[in-house]
């Protein structure tokens, strides 16, 4: 239900902001910080599930229009990259003669995940240059076998400017809840690839016109 009617408003955000006079289209491209935030679970081994910093870059087009003197909205669709990498440990079934430790196979994990991702933002501008925005996004992880989150919302605050023609924004994007998926294949040395882990990004977003239509 939630989810639900979050996307209504999401419909009928872009349905008033897109059925003005004028409306800007444009391309955008990014590049980004993945920093995959891990809730800390009590009782288990968390230094087993680790995960290293990775990056992220996409590529999209955008539909802009002006709702108020220094307010506009903005809706986009996107192809989104990331990759983070996360550390693994499997308990191999025996124990070390000499120490009597038991033993285990580790190792690192990289994980690609490749998004389609709709952003729907609102722009405030604070002078002729600067602006601020903020918004909501929902992205489809589309390449592991099971996702528990399906969309995935994440909110979105940045700061840019638009002197020139081509605009830039940078952003901090945090996901509302943490995102769990995996492959259903098991690895030669016994693990699932997967994740479980909260998105925490910083991203710089290019922003360029080509063109306007009225409706």
């Amino acid at each position: 239900m939630k989810q639900i009617t979050i996307i209504l408003c999401l419909l009928f955000a872009g349905y008033y902001s897109f059925s003005q006079e004028k409306t800007e289209f444009g391309i955008t491209a990014e590049g980004s910080r993945f920093m995959p935030h891990r809730k800390e679970y009590p009782g288990s081994n968390n230094h087993d599930w680790a995960t290293k910093n990775g990056f992220g870059t996409g590529i999209g087009v955008y539909a802009s229009h002006n709702l108020f003197r220094r307010v506009s909205a903005d809706i986009g669709l996107a192809y989104r990259y990331k990759q983070m990498q996360q550390h693994y440990s499997v308990y191999t079934g025996s124990d070390d003669p000499v120490t009597g430790y038991s033993v285990s196979v580790q190792g690192w994990d990289k994980l690609p995940m490749h998004y389609v991702v709709v952003p729907i933002h609102l722009k405030m501008l604070l002078s002729k240059s600067f602006f601020i925005r903020g918004g909501i996004e929902s992205t489809w992880l589309t390449n592991y076998e099971v996702v528990n989150e399906k969309p995935e919302f994440n909110w979105v605050i940045g700061l840019g400017s638009q002197k020139y023609k081509l605009k830039w924004s940078l952003n901090y994007i945090r996901g509302f809840k943490e995102q769990g998926f995996g492959d259903k294949t098991i690895e030669a040395d016994g693990h699932y690839k997967g994740s479980i882990n909260r998105n925490n990004m910083l991203q710089l977003q290019l922003s360029y016109p080509i063109g306007q239509l009225k409706f």
